[in-house]
């Protein structure tokens, strides 16, 4: 446990510095004022489950808090996920993610590489897991829609595992302080992904999702945001191999802006 709180503190040490210490900054990189991230922010979110990239991580009711900091030159989050009972098949996984992204804006078009860093733990077992991927991430802005993919490789415990998705996004304001969002989801991975997160060899078309959720500001920086998540795998041969290939959870956050 040591070893794995040094690192995260390195990674959070270099998060820091790379926020905060400005270097050459380019007039093709600055984003216009609207698309700026918000500086500082925080959130809880209390959902039914948790699904990531198809996988059931849980299907117990979690609790989970986010951080993040913004500067001009990058955003550094931290993430955790508590499961609050036991799942049902005999975990509680424990989640810590530390995050930093870059995002550099052309007209509608985002490019925003990244580097995150987990660590995995299940206190009813042995399960424990800490590794690292590179990700950049496009979006293009097409009217209504948003337009999205990301693309993640693994540099540490999994190397070469990737994972990649592509979606469709769309939020309109319902009223000055109502905002519905919602998105279709695709993903797909390597051989090495799915051999190491489903023990099965061999690349795949893994799933496809759909996210909903209402955001509404009771003050200019306070917001709550009920919303559902459902997820299904798709291969045939990954879907044999998992207990629950698909979940539906509801959930809701509540978050403070700076």
């Amino acid at each position: 446990m040591c070893r794995v709180t040094a690192f995260m503190g390195v990674i959070a040490g270099i998060g820091l510095g790379f926020v905060l210490s400005p270097p050459p900054v380019f007039a093709q990189d600055q984003p216009s004022e609207k698309a700026r991230p918000t500086p500082y922010g925080a959130e809880i979110d209390v959902s039914s489950g948790y699904v990531y990239r198809g996988l059931v991580i849980s299907d117990r009711p979690v609790v989970q808090a986010e951080t993040s900091v913004s500067g001009r030159v990058g955003t550094l989050s931290v993430w955790t996920n508590i499961t609050l009972a036991e799942t049902s098949d005999g975990a509680r996984p424990q989640i810590l993610d530390v995050e930093l992204t870059r995002a550099h804006h052309w007209g509608k078009l985002t490019i925003e590489p990244g580097l995150e860093a987990f660590h995995y733990h299940d206190p009813l077992s042995i399960d424990t897991a800490l590794s690292m991927e590179g990700s950049v991430s496009l979006s293009y802005q097409a009217g209504p829609f948003r337009l999205l993919t990301s693309h993640s490789v693994d540099v540490l415990a999994y190397r070469g595992a990737y994972f990649g998705e592509a979606g469709i996004e769309v939020d309109r304001r319902v009223s000055q302080r109502v905002k519905a969002e919602g998105s279709f989801n695709t993903g797909w991975a390597s051989s090495t992904f799915n051999d190491a997160y489903i023990d099965v060899a061999k690349s795949a078309f893994n799933f496809v999702g759909v996210e909903a959720a209402l955001t509404a500001y009771l003050k200019p920086r306070f917001y709550f945001r009920p919303h559902f998540q459902f997820s299904t795998i798709v291969d045939r041969a990954l879907r044999a191999e998992l207990a629950r290939p698909t979940l539906f959870t509801v959930g809701l956050a509540v978050g403070v802006e700076f």
